[in-house]
């Protein structure tokens, strides 16, 4: 068993697994660079950060040009189409046409039927009614029952969705083609504040970063107690004005009933923690 510093409390979990959310960086399509001491890798090259062309656009991994289309089937999931890079100030960014579902625009029948739906769709594909409705396959997941063409969320893997059909088991979803790995969409919509100093921050138990966070003049740096400086720049997160050797966080802020708890923990982006504050019932 190992430990390992999540915002500004320490976990303690198996070896060989990494609970610090690094999806952002695999999004980034960064390289790990590990060592055998740690079952997290130590930072991360990023070379759509480091390297980063103001006048080309960055998407799961693939450099796009000026006026270049994603393809269609990449930006379905996010209700999107025609998504192409185009000049943008301070650098290039996509712009997207949003599709508008024909199932929303109309009344549902909850109680006699369901809607159905294909891996990576963003609009329903089709709804079973009736006594059609009770011969569909079941699926069990986290404790609940779902028919054949609903859309399931494994707890066990919150980056995967997956589509409930006959023979569904949980433990095979990594290789089942009616499940699939999310893909984190925020280089389609917040690319200025993901290639401009902003930090992901990660909210309960969603797969990707729910929101970026900007420098501020008010941020203040925490250093790790008993540390010592570091040298090494790669191990460094920067943030604004300030630098974060591993370890250090931000004095963290509250919200809106949310505290954010920001860390420099797997380098080359500090990263944060968005938790719901405690209700104090008052009798």
């Amino acid at each position: 068993m190992k430990e390992f510093l999540v915002g500004l409390a320490l976990i303690t979990v198996a070896a060989s697994e990494c609970k610090i959310p690094t999806k952002h960086y695999k999004t980034m399509a960064c390289t790990a660079v590990r060592d055998s001491k740690s079952d997290c890798p130590t930072r991360f090259e990023c070379p759509s950060i480091t390297q980063h062309d103001n006048s080309k656009c960055y998407f799961d991994g693939k450099t796009y040009e000026l006026t270049e289309l994603i393809p269609n089937a990449l930006v379905s999931p996010f209700c999107s189409a025609q998504c192409y890079c185009r000049n943008a100030a301070p650098f290039a960014q996509f712009r997207c046409s949003h599709i508008d579902c024909t199932d929303f625009l109309q009344r549902f029948n909850y109680d006699d039927c369901i809607r159905t739906y294909k891996p990576k769709s963003c609009c329903s594909t089709g709804k079973v009614c009736g006594e059609q409705r009770k011969k569909l396959a079941k699926c069990e997941l986290n404790g609940s029952e779902y028919l054949a063409g609903q859309r399931m969320y494994p707890s066990s893997n919150k980056c995967f969705t997956c589509i409930c059909h006959e023979g569904f088991s949980e433990a095979n979803i990594t290789v089942d083609p009616n499940c699939y790995e999310s893909t984190c969409g925020f280089e389609l919509f917040y690319s200025k504040q993901a290639y401009s100093g902003g930090i992901p921050v990660y909210f309960e138990d969603r797969c990707c970063p729910w929101e970026w966070r900007m420098p501020k003049e008010s941020d203040k740096l925490i250093e790790k107690s008993g540390r010592t400086t570091s040298g090494d720049p790669a191990l460094q997160c920067k943030y604004g004005k300030l630098t974060m050797n591993i370890g250090d966080t931000l004095d963290p802020e509250e919200a809106e009933g949310f505290t954010y708890t920001c860390t420099c923990a797997i380098p080359p982006l500090a990263q944060c923690v968005k938790s719901r504050n405690a209700v104090v019932k008052i009798d």
